[in-house]
């Protein structure tokens, strides 16, 4: 187990910190059948965003508490869970952002995201373990179909263009192309059944992609970090591969990455930029989640070399306060200091991160059912 030995945030205030989240997690505002993405500052909603869907409902498994006081949880994922049915259809193939606004529109709901597929694919089999009967295998079996459809080279591949659109409009970012973040996205995929993986051939989407994905790891090091959110989501991605088999090849490749990761993180502020090596640019609060949270399970593991795990226990306070001061009065997180939207999936992770935290003060981390539950 790991502990810092002047720790900065007390258990109450990380407590306190938990219930507000929560509360501001569950509340009308932020779930209107699906999930916003965001609430503006005068509590306006922008979208329902199904990726964030998947998310959300692995948040409200994590969250629930044991025996009949889940019933909220489990009313919330069963809200979730069949709008996430409607939405895709019988291909399951929902629109990347549902705005409120229908005039409103975005290059993004041209494509069909492997990686969003995915998210939804674990949020439902989350669902399943926890609630059994709450999501019948069709939808599972009919996102497991779609996402099959996204490969390239024996691996997954980024997107499907929808009917009548353009690729030439597609912008060439890190969502649109194969990457690092795909760890996550094939991660997720091992948490389905032999069943549906099996005839789909998922499977062995799953292994190309990981193999690929440390070979590129391998050879190109600091090179694969440049967008440090879909970074930590390789991280994410091999602690989850790690939990599920122990695999220590993956631990490695995690701790390796997050080494680089934690370079990033002002030692004074705790802030980290959205792009490595751009210290000046504005800071992303999903970001500061999930380094935090990164840096937890791999030092409750036993992951980290000596010099790292000096670097990550320096920085720690500094990150952990950052993220704590982005805490809004209404509950959310504030996504950064431009717009200060309460974002949903930035409050998931900092929750998630937060609770890591008080976990591993209080001593009772258990590193791989942590890294087994990242949302």
């Amino acid at each position: 187990m790991s502990a810092l030995m002047n720790p900065i945030t007390s258990t109450e205030t990380l407590d306190a910190a938990l219930h507000r989240l929560d509360a501001w997690l569950l509340s009308s505002p932020v779930l209107r059948s699906g999930v916003v993405n965001y609430l503006s500052p005068d509590g306006e909603w922008n979208g329902l965003y199904p990726e964030i869907c998947g998310y959300y409902l692995q948040f409200l498994v994590d969250a629930a508490p044991p025996g009949a006081d889940d019933q909220r949880y489990r009313n919330a994922a069963l809200q979730v869970a069949a709008w996430l049915g409607s939405a895709g259809g019988p291909d399951a193939e929902p629109l990347t952002l549902y705005f409120r606004d229908p005039a409103d529109s975005d290059w993004r709901n041209d494509c069909l995201f492997a990686f969003d597929l995915a998210i939804i694919l674990r949020g439902l089999r989350c669902v399943q373990r926890r609630w059994p009967g709450l999501v019948p295998d069709a939808l599972v079996d009919s996102y497991a179909a779609s996402i099959a459809r996204i490969a390239s080279g024996g691996r997954l591949a980024s997107h499907l263009l929808r009917p009548g659109a353009d690729a030439h409009a597609i912008p060439v970012k890190w969502s649109t192309t194969q990457g690092v973040h795909h760890v996550k996205a094939v991660a997720a995929l091992g948490d389905l059944e032999a069943r549906t993986l099996d005839p789909s051939g998922l499977g062995d989407i799953v292994e190309a992609t990981l193999r690929d994905e440390e070979r590129l790891l391998a050879q190109q090091g600091e090179t694969r970090m440049r967008d440090m959110h879909p970074f930590l989501y390789s991280i994410e991605g091999w602690l989850t591969v790690w939990a599920r088999a122990q695999d220590t090849r993956a631990l490695g490749n995690a701790a390796r990455s997050f080494a680089m990761a934690i370079c990033q993180c002002d030692p004074l502020t705790g802030a980290v930029p959205p792009i490595a090596g751009q210290p000046d640019a504005t800071v992303r609060a999903d970001v500061l989640g999930q380094l935090l949270r990164a840096g937890l399970v791999l030092d409750a593991a036993g992951g980290l070399d000596a010099g790292t795990r000096a670097l990550w226990r320096e920085r720690r306070p500094a990150l952990e306060a950052n993220l704590l001061a982005r805490l809004s009065p209404e509950g959310g997180i504030m996504f950064d200091a431009v717009g200060l939207h309460r974002n949903s999936w930035a409050s998931m992770f900092g929750w998630q991160a937060l609770r890591f935290a008080r976990d591993d003060q209080a001593g009772t981390m258990d590193p791989v059912k942590a890294a087994a539950s990242i949302i």
